[in-house]
């Protein structure tokens, strides 16, 4: 018999390999409560005291770990949701059936049903603790129960945040699966489902969605099926097997036809080849969806264009006025932001019969826009820009943020197996918010990584920074000391520099980095493979030549519009001819104006198709939630040539 005790303070250190469980304690007598011990080989005493230990700290908050949840929608499982609570008697009524178990292979068989069972409630610290009492035993399972063991397992990694282990474990576990051909197969496609939509691969989703539908496991309603599905960028490259998975796939590529004008009756056309189909009343609704967005329109556009970014706005709508050349069923009206009313804006949007609302593009012009002026119309609204706070909330926010190229680059870094990068930005306001947007992003995609940073301030702190932060100071005070204690003895030695930094990137302006690089160069040793330097953008002017190879094979982001293998590449040498004063910063600008006349003919369809993607000339742009995800190109200056390029290249 034991009596537990109350504890003041509990601290649960999981090893993810063995399910180690750690148990910190503080212990005043609390008699009232009691839990008869259970005296069997693979349950020890020290379970039923863990076991316990878990029930009265399970109100206690779950472990800090990334929550996704703004980017799910809420009816997908969210494996970060706080534990459940567990009661001592549910406790007392597991170890009480453990007892009665007649022989060790029935409580192995127990315990990994109840593992199954707590798993299901989200009662996840529970369950790691029956797993790490069947880790010694695993070898005596049968196959079957191996493999239940190792889904547990992978589920448990899931719940404390580590998605990406438990995705990696899972795709082994798949593969062998398909191999043997398992009869098991079910929960362990559900789970891959639900792990790769909480890591936005939308695009495996959808495949184990139809997985999951060739083995006749239909999602209660034809609306769930479809919310796994339409986020697929790429339908073409989705295999289905039976007809019911075959019929799921040919909506969603019929679908994906008809926004992409290839083909207007494309969803009709699938209707009338499955008349009972269960996604029926979807494919209507999906019809109406796609037809209105193939109506005229008619947009009011808010631009700057006096005042102080009066240039700036006139780029926007020369890339509008460059994209209307090509859309017969969008026309628009354009009004300057600077010296607009905004309390008239209802007015206006009457008088000029506008559906469409499109812009401002200062961030503090839109602070303007009324929420009750808006709410009494069916106008929607494209913010051109981004705010923390609004009165009234946009039906899509665009803008052309620094933050997503940073963002991207940190993914693609994340992608290519990188653990440990170094950012090197100068200590102003923009550089720390670089650091701290690439560092939050890298860490949430690479939990086990580290980001490194350094930081100046005048262009002669920038030799000593990067000395320091590669390791080549350190290196050369040892050979210092060295040289010191063996006297008149020649010592012959070269500093070296750090082997653990697997990549650098720069942030800054072009004028920064040209200074950087050569530094970068020159430090890192003749002996040692060169680091891969990434940049932003902002590594590119025109008249780059500048450069004078001082950027050689730096990598960087671009909009594909700038870059000479895109097809209006053509058209971007023509438009800087008439504006001889630009920069690459206001074609860019132009390429923004231009994609915001293709979002705005596409809102209703990137609605019901998030998977859409528009080919724009900043990238290519997909909606989610809180605005639009834009994928820029990748390319490297070869000396002062920039040439188009694959990351890896």
């Amino acid at each position: 018999m034991l009596t537990p005790c109350k504890i003041r303070s509990v601290a649960l250190c999981h090893c993810t390999a063995r399910f180690i469980v750690c148990l910190c304690q503080t212990f005043t007598a609390e008699p009232s409560v009691s839990v008869k011990l259970v005296n069997f080989a693979i349950v020890p005493k020290k379970l039923a005291l863990c076991i316990v230990v878990c029930s009265l700290v399970a109100c206690a908050s779950a472990p800090d770990r990334t929550d996704d949840s703004s980017t799910v929608e809420p009816q997908v499982p969210n494996f970060s949701e706080p534990e459940a609570a567990v009661s001592i008697q549910s406790l007392e009524q597991i170890l009480a059936e453990l007892e009665r178990q007649p022989n060790e292979a029935a409580q192995r068989r127990y315990l990994l049903t109840q593992v199954q069972r707590l798993q299901s409630e989200n009662q996840w610290q529970t369950s790691a603790l029956l797993l790490s009492q069947l880790e010694p035993s695993v070898a005596s399972l049968s196959p079957s129960q191996q493999r239940q063991y190792r889904l547990a397992r992978l589920q448990w990694l899931a719940s404390q945040g580590l998605l990406r282990e438990a995705q990696e474990g899972l795709t082994e576990l798949l593969a062998k699966d398909a191999q043997q051909g398992g009869e098991q197969q079910v929960d362990a496609l559900r789970f891959a489902r639900d792990l790769a939509w909480q890591l936005q691969r939308t695009q495996d989703t959808a495949q184990y969605q139809l997985n999951l539908l060739a083995l006749g496991q239909a999602a209660t309603e034809p609306e769930q099926s479809w919310l796994y599905l339409r986020s697929a960028q790429n339908p073409a490259a989705l295999t289905a097997r039976g007809a019911d998975a075959e019929a799921w796939l040919s909506l969603l590529r019929a679908a994906h036809q008809q926004a992409e004008a290839s083909d207007s009756s494309a969803v009709q056309g699938w209707q009338l080849r499955h008349p009972r189909h269960e996604a029926n009343a979807l494919a209507s609704q999906l019809r109406e969806q796609l037809q209105y967005a193939e109506t005229d329109r008619h947009a009011l556009v808010l631009l700057p264009l006096s005042g102080p970014f009066a240039e700036q706005g006139q780029a926007v709508l020369d890339g509008m006025v460059m994209a209307l050349e090509d859309q017969q069923d969008l026309s628009i009206t354009v009004r300057d932001s600077t010296t607009f009313d905004y309390a008239n804006l209802g007015e206006e949007l009457q008088k000029v019969q506008a559906d469409t609302l499109i812009g401002p593009l200062l961030r503090e012009q839109i602070g303007k826009i009324d929420n009750q002026i808006l709410a009494s119309t069916e106008v929607r609204w494209i913010a051109l820009n981004t705010v923390d706070e609004l009165m009234a909330q946009p039906d899509l926010w665009y803008a052309l943020a620094p933050e997503m190229e940073i963002r991207q680059v940190a993914e693609t870094l994340v992608e290519r197996g990188v653990k440990h990068p170094l950012i090197l930005a100068a200590d102003s306001n923009r550089g720390q918010e670089a650091i701290s947007v690439f560092r939050d992003y890298f860490l949430a995609k690479q939990p086990d990584g580290t980001v490194e940073s350094g930081v100046y301030r005048t262009t002669d702190d920038m030799k000593t920074v990067v000395q320091d932060k590669l390791g080549v100071t350190a290196s050369e005070a040892r050979i210092w000391e060295v040289k010191i204690t063996a006297g008149k003895i020649l010592v012959d030695a070269q500093a070296r520099s750090r082997d653990d930094i697997d990549a650098i990137f720069l942030p800054g302006p072009i004028e920064q980095n040209r200074l950087l690089k050569p530094f970068i160069d020159v430090n890192i040793a003749p002996f040692m493979t060169p680091i891969p330097v990434y940049a932003t953008s902002a590594s590119h002017i025109r008249g780059d030549q500048l450069s004078e190879n001082d950027l050689d094979n730096v990598r960087f982001t671009e909009v594909p519009w700038l870059l000479p293998n895109h097809p209006q590449y053509p058209r971007l040498r023509e438009l800087l001819q008439l504006r001889r004063h630009w920069n690459y910063n206001l074609a860019r600008l132009a390429a923004f104006g231009h994609d915001a006349v293709l979002l705005t003919q596409n809102l209703t369809t990137m609605a019901a198709l998030p998977g859409f993607r528009i080919a724009g000339l900043t990238g290519d742009l997909r909606r989610q939630p809180g605005g639009i995800k834009r994928e820029l190109d990748w390319a490297r200056y070869d000396g002062h040539i920039v040439k188009p390029a694959a990351v890896a290249d």
